[in-house]
């Protein structure tokens, strides 16, 4: 049996390996959902259509056993696709900074 994938047809071209989840994301005001996520990229589910090559700027609310974490994210749109409604953006994240929402409120840089 050969091992590897030079042959195979479909092979996608990912960075990092995706794993789905919905997770809440904020863009301009607007609140958006995730269906997947990776260590470079995501695909969210949003209202406002994004042209591909445009940078945008999100965050992403996370649960931690700390509390809650806020990651702040500049991205690029790699892809747009029409979605019962909505738009599907495939986005590759350029940078990132993850904040923790202390107890007080105030948020702590922990990256």
């Amino acid at each position: 049996m050969k091992k590897g994938n030079s042959t195979q047809t479909g092979v996608q071209r990912r960075e990092a390996s995706r794993v789905q989840s919905k997770l809440p994301l904020t863009m301009n005001g607007k609140k958006g959902i995730t269906q997947d996520i990776s260590a470079t990229g995501l695909f969210f589910e949003f209202d406002t259509h994004h042209e591909p090559g445009s940078k945008i700027n999100f965050v992403l609310e996370l649960d931690s056993p700390g509390g809650k974490i806020e990651m702040q994210c500049s991205a690029e749109v790699i892809r747009v696709q029409k979605l019962d409604g909505k738009v599907g953006i495939a986005a590759k994240i350029l940078s990132q900074e993850i904040k923790s929402l202390g107890g007080s409120g105030t948020n702590q840089s922990v990256v």
